[in-house]
């Protein structure tokens, strides 16, 4: 089954959220019930690879690809002790194959519109429609705004 698919047939019901979330990872996407999920998102490649961390808000119309890691970047600290406060995926933004989106401490936002290439290494935040790319990312050049995905 399509990971897009099952991601329509979330709801509040445990249950039934759980037995999603496992199929979602035997499709080899983790993510976890706890990530906020707008309209329209899609992981494409079924998610292949993609890795999400639980404090993260993916608004809607944003597409990402497979391989892709968004989470933490200081895992030398405990859970409780991190100061990683989530990660949110703004609308329409593009994550590009094996790009990697990981925050150190506070929140760390993808803009709207905004593109991150293929195998880039965000650890900052990226305001709207600009386009990042290399490891570690930076800021290549701004989105044409009459662009649509």
């Amino acid at each position: 089954m399509n990971v897009n698919k099952l991601l329509k047939l979330r709801c509040k019901n445990k249950i039934i959220g759980k037995l999603i979330e496992k199929l979602i990872r035997n499709q080899g996407c983790f993510l976890p019930r706890s990530v906020k999920i707008g309209k329209n998102v899609q992981f494409s490649h079924n998610g292949f690879g993609t890795v999400v961390h639980p404090n993260t808000i993916i608004e809607d119309n944003v597409r990402i690809y497979q391989n892709v890691t968004i989470g933490r970047a200081d895992i030398w600290n405990s859970i409780e002790n991190s100061e990683m406060e989530g990660i949110i995926i703004s609308q329409g933004a593009i994550i590009c194959a094996g790009a990697k989106i990981l925050c150190k401490r506070g929140k760390l936002v993808i803009g709207r519109n905004s593109i991150v290439g293929a195998n880039a290494v965000v650890t900052k935040s990226i305001g709207d429609n600009e386009i990042w790319a290399g490891i570690p990312a930076k800021k290549i050049k701004n989105r044409n705004n009459t662009c649509s995905n």
